[in-house]
Parts: structure tokens; C-alpha cells; sequence
């Protein structure tokens, strides 16, 4: 399987209308359609609406692309609250 942020609400039965992967957790496309989620190695982050996307001071929207603030330093979406590891990790499916 390639692993797309669509394939991976998929085999995790994760009902988004939008996903994107990144396999470090700190760079993405910016969500479109919500519910969107953001996927990386061990788990993802389920936005369920524009606001609270919107409203996540974890991360900086751009006009295309969103990054996790403090990337420099290591951050990713993992310490966003609400992330969930997943079982198989991602980076093993």
C-alpha cells in the first residue's frame, strides 16, 4: 500500500474527508474539508472542524501548507493534544 494520507483513513477506518501524511509529523498540505487528519509514523490527529484547526495554536497555516510550530526543536503533531498512536504504527503498514 502506499501510504497516503487517504489510505491511511481508510485502513484505520478513520472517517476524514480529507488526510495527509508526513512521515516526520511536522510539515503538511492544509486541510481542506473537514473532518481532516494529519497522519505520521506512530499515529494521527483528527481536526473535526475548520475552526478547531483553525484555532490550534500547535500549528502555523500558511496560505498552502501548514507547519508545526517549533519544528526546529523536534515538535510534531504527536504533541498536539488529542493525538492517538496507532496499532500497527503507520510506519509499519
Amino acid at each position: 500500500m502506499k501510504k497516503t494520507g487517504k489510505s491511511l483513513a481508510s485502513f484505520y477506518q478513520i472517517g476524514v474527508r480529507s488526510a495527509y501524511y508526513h512521515n516526520d509529523g511536522n510539515w503538511y498540505w492544509n486541510l481542506k474539508q473537514f473532518p481532516g487528519a494529519y497522519f505520521e509514523a506512530q499515529g494521527c490527529v483528527v481536526f473535526e472542524t475548520d475552526k478547531d484547526y483553525r484555532e490550534c495554536v500547535y500549528l502555523s497555516i500558511g496560505p498552502r501548507n501548514t507547519g508545526v510550530r517549533n519544528k526546529n526543536v523536534g515538535m510534531g503533531i504527536s504533541d498536539i493534544p488529542g493525538y492517538r498512536k496507532l496499532d500497527p504504527p503507520p510506519m509499519s503498514v
